[in-house]
């Protein structure tokens, strides 16, 4: 019996062919899943982030009515994990107050090193006197010029530690409550906050 080789080639090349872009098939649909999923996974995250950042804002909005503050907003160390810069991204405040974010955007944590020593150490920090309490000269200049005149500072903690910071402040001395008082409003939304708080990400960095 004679074997047309010819003819047993050309199966073979189409076998071979037919496997190859079978398998080119698969390795495509199991690329084209992946994308899928990264693509279902971002949206889930970002619904995530948008979902997180309305719970953080209604907390300060809480924070601020239930203090009578005048601006409470929250300041954090960024990059994480390799800290150099303090930021304000969320921040409330009352009508004809001025805000402290654009004040505080990528503040280098050298130019304030003794505040921000004190904001990743303590746990609560209450201010009556700016200009007699605040020994950090770049720190006590941001608030005073701000009209801030009481503050209180509540950390935020979460698994990588320090996060940020919120800062309840008051540009006068009418209907303050006690610090007690102050203590208890700022843990109670610094444990609604911590452990959702987007991170701070600077696009010049």
């Amino acid at each position: 019996m004679e074997i047309d080789l010819a003819n047993v080639i050309s199966a073979i090349g189409t076998i071979a062919a037919a496997y190859f872009a079978y398998n080119q098939y698969t390795k495509n649909k199991i690329t084209d899943l992946k994308i899928e999923y990264y693509k279902k996974e971002e949206e889930r995250k970002s619904y995530k982030r948008s979902e997180n950042t309305a719970k953080v804002f209604g907390e300060l909005w809480r924070v601020l009515y239930e203090t009578k503050a005048d601006r409470v907003y929250i300041v954090q160390p960024h990059p994480l994990g390799h800290i150099a810069f303090l930021s304000v991204q969320f921040e409330v405040k009352r009508k004809g107050i001025a805000g402290m974010k654009e004040n505080i955007q990528s503040l280098p944590m050298s130019e304030v090193a003794v505040f921000a020593e004190a904001l990743a150490k303590n746990l609560f920090m209450y201010f009556s006197d700016i200009d007699n309490q605040v020994k950090d000269r770049v720190a006590k200049s941001i608030l005073s010029v701000n009209g801030c005149n009481t503050v209180a500072i509540k950390r935020l903690n979460s698994s990588q530690d320090w996060v940020g910071n919120i800062f309840c402040e008051f540009t006068d001395n009418d209907s303050i409550p006690d610090e007690k008082e102050l203590h208890r409003v700022l843990h109670e939304a610094a444990i609604n906050i911590q452990y959702i708080l987007p991170e701070f990400k600077d696009k010049k960095i």
